[in-house]
């Protein structure tokens, strides 16, 4: 796993725990929905700036998102109930 998959797969677990869809966060963080999709794939790397707001909206240290994931099978959706 790169590094970019690593912390997309980082986003998308913190992003889970906190029971935000990638529109709620990208809204909370001034993105695009299709940026947070792109970067929870590991698709495209993302600015300091986006990075600093992520672990502010998601409640986490930055190097949280670089470190590699315990959890390989994350659920396709945030199951809001």
């Amino acid at each position: 796993m790169n590094l970019k998959q690593i912390f997309g797969k980082n986003v998308k677990y913190y992003r889970f725990q906190q029971k935000l869809t990638q529109s709620q966060l990208s809204e909370k963080i001034g993105i695009s929905d299709v940026h947070i999709s792109r970067i929870e794939t590991g698709a495209c790397g993302t600015e300091f700036e986006i990075i600093e707001k992520l672990c502010t909206v998601l409640n986490i240290q930055p190097f949280q998102l670089f470190v590699e994931p315990n959890t390989q099978n994350l659920p396709r959706r945030v199951d809001m109930n």
